[in-house]
């Protein structure tokens, strides 16, 4: 009985060992136009695209756009080092382009401190896996610009995407 269960528990220990099966993560930490940490981004690669964790501190209330730009490159003040938007589609928006972002002005019931902003945003067809067409972490690297509004605008923060290892 007890052999029978260690063959089987050597079974499952190899089979488990699939390398075929890799997650896929990567980092960012949002950086300001004085070059001072404002927040972080976390990404995993999941089904059809990919997971952002995004962690903001010091922006003002109020609607933001943010894009995944082409260059992982965040050089303040202007972050033009980013280059353009990531992977154009046929009908001319990106694949990168989140929806606006809301940051709001609210306080904790519970710490009676100002809250940060803190939201998932899931972007289909985004990759970190290097070997796909549509990877944010090919030879050049990618970043997230925050710009200053809804519609765009100057670029008021930066983060540049690297591969966690």
């Amino acid at each position: 009985m007890v052999s029978k269960i260690l063959f089987l528990i050597m079974i499952l220990s190899f089979t488990s060992c699939d390398s075929t099966n890799l997650v896929y993560q990567a980092e960012g930490t949002f950086i300001n136009s004085n070059n001072l940490k404002i927040g972080s981004v976390e990404v995993v690669e999941q089904g059809k695209g990919s997971n952002f964790r995004i962690h903001l501190e010091t922006l003002k209330p109020g609607f933001y756009a943010m894009h995944i730009h082409q260059v992982g490159k965040c050089n303040p003040p202007e972050f033009t080092s980013s280059s353009g938007h990531h992977g154009m589609k046929t009908d001319g928006t990106f694949y990168g382009d989140f929806k606006p972002i809301y940051v709001k002005n609210e306080v904790s019931k519970y710490t009676g401190k100002l809250k940060k902003f803190g939201q998932i945003i899931f972007l289909k067809d985004i990759y970190l896996n290097p070997s796909s067409e549509l990877t944010i972490l090919d030879s050049n690297g990618s970043s997230i610009i925050i710009h200053e509004s809804s519609e765009g605008g100057r670029r008021i923060a930066c983060a540049e995407i690297n591969r966690k290892l």
